[in-house]
């Protein structure tokens, strides 16, 4: 073996021997601890707090090998100032590298929710009964978005998530808008009547989702696990009929009348039954007057610039005086109880009623019933003074 030989072998060996030192090195400082936790890890950020004041919780937690080391790291890879507040990140053989980069993207997370929750407020109750129109109408109202931008997102089914919304319809294939040829919104059924609280201004998206979500929350949960082969559908259409037909307009819907209102909304779908089953039309009122804010013309009751059937505002495809079978989609977003009721019909054989000025509703089981109760309508009526 020459000399230079000797020289090469013994430089490798130093080579080698410096190496596996700085591997060592490095491990001990920049790499993983063998005991790291994994799974999510959160801790708390005080206002004003740094980086410096948290690396010793991560050493303590056994996060990162080195506090100093990791310091070194992040001031040469500087990031954002920390914002106060949570943190909540997932660990998984981390690296002190990665958990800058984790910590960093957290910040940007804090930063915005809290710009975002700077924004002001306001509160808004959306009654029963009411179209996406008059939701619309009375957000635009509010300052927290205008109706052109809410009428758009409505009629275009590719806005909304069916995989995050399963109760959502299968679009129609019609144009949204047209009502005598389709529907004039795709969500019009799901956008839940309570109190939310809006920013403002919101976003369409922000605004549909909170609505959807109250839906999920108050009709959807309570159901989805009990429905069988039922057409969720067409529940809500039927469902969204009984919500404009069985309110209470003149006291409203108490919790003195709610058990009689809850029991006449259960009958009255069985009515609805009952004329699908012999092949009648629903001749619901409701379904006639959605989309232009007019209602029908009554025998019972002078309604002034009132619709007839014949007016060109009537022939869509909601009304059910035209159409026979279920309209073509939900006219108003029912509560609860219309749902339980459609789901939960009382079996009778009555396919007529007719409703006196205060909402309530008298069922016939034959056209001469129903004549009779007409009559008797328009007598309670005129004592009521309509």
């Amino acid at each position: 073996m020459t000399k230079f030989s000797v020289i090469s072998i013994i430089v490798l060996i130093i080579v080698g021997v410096l190496g596996f030192a700085g591997f060592n090195v490095y491990s001990q400082f920049y790499g993983v601890p063998n005991n790291a936790p994994s799974g999510e890890y959160s801790f708390d950020v005080k206002q004003g707090q740094t980086l410096n004041d948290l690396a010793t919780k991560f050493e303590q937690d056994k996060v990162i090998n080195s506090k100093s080391a990791f310091l070194l790291l992040a001031r040469l890879n500087p990031i954002d100032p920390l914002q106060g507040g949570t943190y909540k990140i997932q660990l998984d053989k981390t690296t002190p590298e990665e958990l800058l980069v984790l910590i960093d993207k957290q910040t940007t997370v804090i930063a915005e929710e809290k710009a975002k929750n700077k924004k002001p407020t306001v509160k808004i109750t959306i009654r029963e009964g009411v179209t996406m129109d008059q939701i619309f109408a009375l957000l635009e109202e509010k300052s927290v978005a205008k109706t052109a931008e809410l009428v758009a997102y409505g009629q275009d089914p590719a806005n909304f998530d069916r995989a995050v919304y399963p109760f959502l319809p299968e679009p129609l294939t019609c144009t949204y808008g047209d009502l005598k040829n389709c529907a004039k919104y795709y969500p019009e059924g799901y956008l839940y009547p309570n109190t939310y609280e809006f920013f403002l201004p919101s976003t369409p998206k922000e605004i549909y989702t909170k609505l959807l979500n109250g839906f999920n929350d108050s009709v959807w949960s309570k159901v989805k696990n009990n429905l069988g082969d039922k057409d969720f559908t067409k529940a809500i259409i039927m469902a969204s009929v009984l919500e404009k037909e069985t309110g209470r307009p003149k006291f409203g819907v108490t919790d003195k009348n709610r058990d009689e209102v809850n029991i006449e909304r259960q009958n009255m779908s069985q009515v609805f039954y009952n004329r699908l089953e012999k092949g009648m039309k629903w001749q619901s009122d409701v379904t006639a007057e959605y989309g232009y804010g007019r209602k029908l013309c009554q025998q019972t009751l002078k309604i002034d610039n009132c619709l007839f059937l014949d007016s060109p505002e009537a022939k869509t495809k909601y009304n059910t005086y035209l159409n026979v079978g279920y309209p073509i989609a939900p006219v108003t977003s029912p509560q609860y109880d219309n749902v339980f009721a459609v789901l939960n019909p009382i079996e009778n054989n009555y396919i007529y009623f007719v409703s006196d000025a205060t909402g309530k509703k008298y069922f016939s089981a034959t056209e001469r019933e129903f004549n009779q109760s007409i009559e008797a309508v328009k007598k309670i009526n005129r004592e009521l003074g309509v």
